[in-house]
């Protein structure tokens, strides 16, 4: 009898090797982008192209009513905002690099001329900070609610005296 037999026989808890996750395969499965509808994945790009429902409708011979069903899926919305948040100056890393540069430049140039103004350098770190600040995931908040007990207490005390009588 093989060990694994053996362990698989006496143990609940023993798992095949060819059971086991990776942490790679994890990672891999996670990273894995959702499946697209071919179709509607030429919609999306039409649309980030600029063209209008009417025209990619009129173009692939679609209503505009099934263009604009495909548009208003949530994967096709989805897909356009990473797009578009992973282009230009919308690329967070693109706009962090920005404001890096301009902050060393103020700070060359306030080393240089001996002259710079504290208060448009500090506005600066505070769009960084911001910027920092808004990309951190949010953590639940809890409201704690503080009642008045006079008027509660009083009420009650109202009400207990009323069953006496």
């Amino acid at each position: 009898m093989h060990l694994s037999e053996q362990l698989s026989s006496k143990e609940p808890w023993y798992i095949e090797m060819n059971e086991l996750t990776t942490y790679s395969d994890n990672l891999n499965s996670s990273l894995d982008a959702p499946e697209l509808d071919p179709q509607h994945l030429l919609v999306a790009n039409e649309l980030l192209a600029g063209k209008t429902i009417p025209q990619i409708a009129d173009e692939y011979g679609m209503s505009a009513d099934r263009v604009t069903a495909i548009v208003e899926r949530s994967d096709t919305k989805r897909y356009v905002d990473t797009v578009i948040m992973n282009q230009g100056y919308l690329h967070r890393s693109r706009r962090l690099n920005i404001i890096n540069k301009v902050i060393d430049e103020k700070l060359m140039e306030a080393a240089e001329t001996g002259m710079y103004s504290k208060k448009d350098l500090f506005d600066w770190i505070k769009l960084l900070n911001d910027m920092d600040r808004d990309s951190r995931p949010k953590q639940p908040t809890t409201a704690v609610q503080v009642n008045n007990t006079t008027n509660y207490t009083t009420l009650m005390q109202d009400l207990f005296k009323g069953d006496s009588k």
